[in-house]
């Protein structure tokens, strides 16, 4: 294979990176890295920046705060990225229901759009001349239900969202398109409500059909030719992907093992199909992750027997002819061929977590790619000596390229922060591997429904002056952090460090494994019961006056199960409180060492140190049950809180905060509200030996209960990487996994956090726009309900820069001078004790 520019571009700044020798300043730099001494690191790397080891120096520095790649947003709400097979364009959906459009774009020029189609599931020829895609037309009956879906709430969503999935499916047409001209045809799909389109050689166009009261099967169509039937039978058999030439389609279903992720044994052995597109003959194979090789000749596919797995390679053109080149009982899948099928990458499991192997077609010269203690999942080529690969759970996930003859990675994808994660969910290289699309929440906003697009181009490094303007940033915006939280805390900083030193990492592994040794703590194992009654008598021994909250839970052993909750008292403003809670069940499969025994420890600990000193505002200290289970306990708790017209201001909830993936005693700030995270960062920072990241994340967590009930008031911290631990959910999330420090570390942040929040004034209601006119803004809101504030601090300026100008208030209103349309105003008390609302309450002005 002849290699083009880029593709020699990326060879040529691979190769540059090898047998570069240390640097003292930068090892130094490294290593205050490390320890999470961030403002050290980035002030070190800024001056070799400035150095004339700048050029020698760049790749580790970019790779240590970042990408080495450059990188170009797309689009920050998109979906389905792909480039054409002759890598000339690049497309991805954005919008949703009916709303949705396909863009497409040259790769030269990403961000200039070449066209917009109203429609989805786009699919280039394979030689890029035309495409394929669902075209969708509005229609009122589709306009009411995307309507319907916009107004639905969290529970009713997923039913309208398939109401409206279904009808799409029957309105949709397949269209075909020549790209430079942009002329199209409709092709006849009859009655068929379409899904998944393929295109493939001389214009055949492979798709899953559904006709009225059927399954779901596989069709083919041209240009003057009706859709014919491929699949039958009563089970889906739908098209799940081409190969490059356009000759074969794979073909799955719910039982035909067509994804990734396959291997488990069920009661019948899971089956694929590979469809030849010359003559429409399918032949069914049994296994299960099947893909094509680059040039589209080869098919690799895994299979179980009893216990036994067989990596099996095929020809395309005799797909029933494969031969297995590699055999044995550790769970394998994902395969993957390189371009030309000589070589194969694949994610095994040695012991507890993925690893990935590389070997010859014809059996031999295997290699383990990964030691990495986090799942090694879902590899691919790039080139015949380079893999894209990635590491983690699917709440984050984070994409490496590794070198198959040095056996160096490097990371692929970044946000260029040093706080913030950025989950990643796809990848799809082009055809000569020089760049990647990308799917990921870059902000690392996990709650909304947008992610962004992106493309990397691997034949391009980052500049020196993009690469400093980044470590100037950065280290602004640390330095701020830091200041910030010194500020908050300054007037009872003394008191703090007092109650944080207190906290005990024996008394941790002793809530540990008295919690573990009661084995699964699932509602419906006895373990469950045993655990509450030992937090109850925890609580107790505390000095506190522990309650049970007993409620009926699914298949609960007894039919009922119980939260144990217990309260520190508030002294000045009792009516007012914060909750602090983890859930002690766990799955039913294991102890849950981890998750969430790990949580659970932290908050007896942190309950214990602050069992004798109480903090203005009452504290509830909260042991969740039925989480596990579908957050049973957490929304138990909400419903009587809410009934009780219980006054929560503020939440934090820690779940799976134990399992360290490397030295680092670091884990992930997790909220809703940005005043609680850059609160419990400086908590972290001040008080605790931890490192902290951070995420906009509460769905599916017990912390959802809260946000649903009384609004944006949610932080915690979980596990750094989220959901990283191998063992998650799994019968081996034993306590021999965790790390009691790292447990210790997150009591001593939580009490800190708790101590800052209980005591300041809490974020601010109803704040509004009471006029605008000439300029000039009246504002007012609800009083502050704690006692002892002594005014208002009332910030405005543009949406970049809120805090530009301030002034101080006594009684909630305020009238801003010099505002114009756009301006954002935030406003929060202030006490006797010069402590600021934790929060600001915002409002723009119209």
């Amino acid at each position: 294979m002849q290699l083009g520019a880029a593709a020699l571009a990326v060879v040529a700044l691979w190769g540059s990176a090898a047998g570069r020798a240390a640097h003292p300043v930068l090892l130094e730099a490294d290593l205050a890295w490390e320890r999470g001494d961030y403002v050290t690191a980035l002030t070190r790397y800024l001056a070799l920046l400035d150095s004339s080891d700048a050029q020698r120096l760049l790749e580790p520095i970019a790779l240590q705060t970042g990408e080495l790649f450059h990188t170009t947003e797309l689009t920050a709400d998109g979906t389905a990225p792909q480039f054409s097979p002759d890598s000339e364009y690049l497309a991805y959906e954005t919008g949703t229901g009916v709303r949705r459009v396909t863009r497409i774009a040259h790769v030269t020029a990403p961000t200039t759009l070449v066209t917009e189609l109203r429609g989805t599931g786009l699919a280039f020829s394979p030689d890029g001349s035309r495409l394929a895609y669902l075209r969708l037309t509005p229609t009122p009956e589709l306009e009411e239900a995307q309507a319907a879906l916009d107004r639905s709430s969290i529970t009713e969503r997923p039913q309208r969202q398939a109401a409206l999935a279904q009808l799409i499916g029957r309105a949709a047409q397949i269209v075909v398109r020549d790209v430079p001209s942009g002329s199209e045809t409709q092709l006849d799909s009859g009655s068929l409500a379409t899904t998944t389109v393929f295109f493939g050689a001389a214009g055949t166009v492979v798709f899953g059909g559904t006709p009225s009261g059927g399954a779901a099967q596989t069709y083919a169509a041209a240009e003057g030719r009706s859709a014919t039937l491929v699949t039958t039978g009563a089970e889906e058999r739908t098209p799940i992907a081409i190969n490059a030439t356009g000759t074969a389609v794979l073909v799955g279903g719910r039982s035909l093992g067509g994804g990734r992720g396959g291997g488990g044994a069920t009661g019948q052995s899971p089956t694929f199909g590979v469809l030849s597109l010359a003559d429409l003959k399918l032949t069914t194979l049994t296994g299960t992750a099947p893909s094509f090789s680059g040039d589209g000749r080869s098919l690799v596919y895994v299979i179980r027997d009893a216990a036994n797995y067989r990596l099996m390679v095929a020809d395309v053109a005799a797909p029933d002819t494969g031969r297995a080149v590699r055999e044995g009982v550790e769970r394998l899948d994902a395969p993957a061929l390189s371009r030309d099928g000589a070589r194969v990458v694949f994610q095994l499991m040695p012991r507890d977590d993925w690893e990935l192997f590389v070997l010859n077609r014809a059996g031999g010269g295997e290699i383990r790619l990964t030691r990495e203690i986090q799942h090694d999942i879902l590899p691919k080529f790039l080139a015949a000596d380079r893999v894209i690969a990635t590491i983690g759970e699917p709440r984050h996930r984070r994409s490496y390229i590794y070198d198959l003859e040095s056996l160096q990675r490097r990371r692929l994808f970044h946000n260029n922060t040093v706080r913030t994660i950025a989950p990643e969910y796809a990848w799809v290289p082009n055809p000569d591997g020089t760049r990647v699309l990308i799917s990921a929440e870059r902000d690392g906003d996990t709650v909304s429904l947008e992610r962004g697009v992106y493309l990397a181009d691997l034949s391009r490094r980052v500049t020196h002056d993009e690469l400093r303007a980044r470590v100037a940033a950065n280290l602004a915006a640390e330095q701020a952090l830091r200041a910030k939280g010194a500020k908050l805390y300054a007037p009872i900083a003394s008191t703090v460090r007092q109650v944080a030193g207190d906290a005990s990492v024996t008394r941790i592994f002793r809530y540990q494994k008295a919690l573990f040794d009661f084995d699964s703590k699932h509602i419906t194992q006895p373990g469950n019961k045993l655990a509450s009654a030992f937090l109850f008598d925890a609580y107790r021994s505390f000095g506190y006056e522990p309650e049970y909250q007993w409620f009926e839970g699914r298949n609960a052993l007894g039919g009922k199960t119980a939260n144990v909750i217990a309260t520190l008292k508030g002294t000045t403003n009792p009516e007012l409180v914060y909750v602090i809670s983890s859930h002690y069940d766990s799955v039913a499969a294991g102890p849950g060492a981890d998750d969430d025994s790990s949580g659970t420890a932290a908050l007896l600990e942190t309950a214990r140190i602050m069992a004798r000193r109480p903090q203005p505002a009452t504290i509830t200290f909260a042991s969740f049950t039925g989480e596990e289970s579908g957050l049973l306990g957490s929304r138990e708790f909400v419903r009587r809180a809410v009934a009780g017209n219980l006054r929560i201001v503020g939440a934090l909830n820690n779940d799976m905060i134990g399992w360290a993936n490397d030295h680092r005693l670091d884990n992930t700030i997790r909220y809703s509200n940005p005043g609680i995270r850059d609160i419990q960062h400086a908590a972290a920072m001040q008080f605790s030996n931890l490192i902290t990241y951070d995420a906009l994340y509460y769905k599916g967590t017990d912390a959802a209960a809260y946000y649903e009930a009384y609004g944006d008031i949610v932080g915690g911290i979980g596990s750094y990487p989220v959901l990283g631990n191998p063992h998650y959910h799994q019968p081996h999330d034993l306590l021999e996994t965790i790390n009691h420090q790292l447990v210790t570390e997150v009591a001593k942040t939580t009490a800190a956090t708790l101590m800052l929040l209980a005591s300041s004034p809490s974020m601010l209601k109803d704040l509004k726009v009471e006029g605008f006119r000439n300029g000039t803004a009246t504002l007012s809101w609800t009083p502050s309900p704690e006692k002892g504030v002594t005014g208002y601090l009332v910030a405005y300026g543009p949406a970049g820069q809120p805090e530009a100008l301030q002034i101080r208030v006594v009684s909630p209103t305020v009238t801003v001078p010099k505002v114009t349309p756009g301006t954002l105003v935030a406003v929060k008390a202030v006490n006797a004790k010069g402590l600021e609302g934790w929060d600001w309450a915002r409002v723009v002005v119209k």
